[in-house]
């Protein structure tokens, strides 16, 4: 089993260590999150790397967990990987917003700790799509309508009715 994340960490300290943190978290520990999803069991993995970049103090992250969340369509559970991966410019001020690379989004530090729990948290939250849906179609229903347009589309090809008479001419030879 991998190490557990701290819940806290003093970012700045990071940097200056070049440090990397990788490690779980229970996903029952995140009442938001859990909240979105069908199910609070499993671990939260993440990596989070600590290090300057164009002259800024930043923070590189991916975070993942597989869970069960609702299908729109059916309403039944299904499982899916949750990712989410950030750059962050971490500043100390609102006034260096506008002097952070584009490919950053800014960190506003807060005192010397930060939670490292928090900050996974709101990625995975942001990382949800809007919708969740099985890749296929997951009921009876929409079985039936994707066969109806499939034939749709058949039949309203310009040649559908040479193919019917070429399929007909085929069995009648078959069958004689």
């Amino acid at each position: 089993m991998q190490t557990q994340l701290p819940e806290t960490a003093n970012f700045v300290r990071q940097v200056e260590l070049n440090r990397t943190i990788e490690g779980v978290y229970p996903l029952s520990k995140m009442e938001r999150l859990s909240e979105a999803l069908l199910s609070d069991e499993g671990y939260i993995t993440a990596k989070l790397e600590f290090g300057y970049s164009f002259g800024f103090a930043c923070l590189k992250g991916k975070v993942s967990v597989k869970s069960l969340v609702e299908c729109q369509r059916c309403l039944k559970p299904m499982e899916t990987e949750l990712e989410g991966r950030f750059k962050f410019a971490l500043v100390n001020s609102e006034d260096e917003f506008e002097l952070i690379p584009e490919e950053f989004e800014p960190y506003l530090l807060e005192g010397d700790e930060q939670s490292v729990i928090d900050l996974i948290e709101d990625e995975l939250l942001l990382s949800i799509p809007m919708v969740t849906v099985h890749e296929n179609a997951c009921s009876d229903y929409l079985t039936k309508q994707d066969e109806a347009i499939k034939a749709e589309k058949e039949a309203s090809h310009p040649f559908a009715s040479l193919k019917a008479l070429k399929d007909d001419l085929s069995n009648k030879v078959k069958q004689s």
